[in-house]
């Protein structure tokens, strides 16, 4: 009877968390089309451009609305039970809330691989085909006024600093390359080549000069293609472009062991190594939360329970926000910056949940 009593728990939540999911995740597409639209159709996309860009921009929005929906699916069917009186039932029965916990750590674990899979294997491959797509579709701009300059991109590769003026929307061709070269903190070199173009290899620099700095003095070499072997591959050059890209964790620890190129300072690296570690504990802490709302008073709607759990529970995400902020400028420590918020609002939950409990 318990088996039965469980799965149906199960069923009720999980069905709720996927109907809610998807109205999110359908509310942040269309609010996102709505203000993409006019790009898309000035790139002659039509309407096949607008469903691939919403096909590839789905998987972030499912990403960033799955803890979201795990909290108000989990708190609006508990409501809807408690005042059914079937959570009553299931706790006259000897259901306990920690025992209610237990028998949805089924769900949870789905939720969390769903997850994982998204930040780990989806994420980093969509958004370089959403970047690339996007350059490749750019209108080509008005050349009645004088274009504007920006600044170049920089990269930490294995071999130096490297700064880029531009790149092809494939990421394969490189223009305006400068690389710096260092030993023991002071400069030994700076090569500039007017353009880069990978093999399948390595770099072909063409237009080659190299200012050398040697104990003799400063030397000028000049050449008209030359090999550069680096660990700066197209897909890490469509990345420098994005402010924060997506990458997974074996991606994230290459980079800080220095075999992947990065553009950020390493503090935002360790802090998003531990930040993808502890993420599944986003959606536990979100149905630890939720769970107090399975005790409705009689005669009660349960609306004072279901506001603390959303406040609650969005108040995790601004506060694990701020934290990653400062954790990603350097300014808190990584490790504590993927464990602050989880902690506290874990025990948050678990305090709450006793409490409740001795109702």
């Amino acid at each position: 009877m318990s088996g039965r009593l469980a799965n149906y728990l199960r069923r009720r939540v999980g069905l709720q968390i996927i109907s809610l999911l998807a109205v999110l995740t359908a509310m942040m597409q269309l609010l996102e089309l709505l203000d993409v639209t006019t790009d898309i159709l000035e790139r002659g996309q039509g309407f096949g451009g607008l469903l691939y860009y919403a096909a590839l921009r789905t998987p972030a929005e499912l990403a960033l609305a799955l803890p979201l929906a795990v909290l108000l699916g989990t708190m609006t069917a508990l409501n809807a039970m408690s005042r059914s009186l079937e959570i009553t039932a299931m706790r006259i029965s000897g259901m306990s809330l920690l025992r209610l916990l237990r028998d949805l750590l089924p769900v949870l674990l789905v939720c969390a691989a769903f997850q994982v899979m998204l930040l780990q294997v989806v994420l980093p491959q969509v958004e370089l085909e959403l970047k690339q797509w996007w350059a490749a579709t750019a209108p080509a701009e008005p050349t009645t006024e004088p274009e504007k300059p920006t600044p170049p991109l920089w990269a930490h590769t294995r071999g130096g600093a490297v700064s880029i003026d531009t790149f092809s929307p494939d990421g394969r061709q490189l223009q305006g390359v400068r690389l710096y070269a260092q030993q023991a903190g002071l400069l030994t070199s700076r090569v500039h080549a007017a353009t880069a173009r990978w093999d399948g290899r390595v770099w072909q620099l063409e237009d080659v000069s190299e200012l050398r700095i040697e104990a003799t003095g400063v030397r000028v070499i000049h050449e008209k293609v030359r090999e550069w072997p680096s660990n700066l591959h197209p897909e890490e050059v469509l990345r420098l472009g994005l402010p924060r890209p997506y990458l997974s964790t074996m991606m994230l620890a290459d980079v800080i062991a220095g075999s992947r190129v990065g553009s950020q300072p390493l503090s935002y690296y360790q802090t998003a190594l531990y930040r993808s570690l502890a993420a599944p504990l986003g959606v536990f802490i979100m149905l630890l939360l939720a769970l107090p709302t399975a005790i409705t008073p009689a005669r009660s709607t349960g609306g004072g329970a279901m506001l603390l759990a959303l406040t609650l529970g969005l108040g995790f995400l601004l506060f694990d926000g701020i934290v990653a902020a400062l954790g990603s400028s350097g300014k808190f420590p990584p490790l504590a910056t993927a464990l602050t918020a989880p902690l506290l609002f874990t025990s948050i939950g678990l305090w709450h949940l006793r409490a409740c409990e001795s109702l």
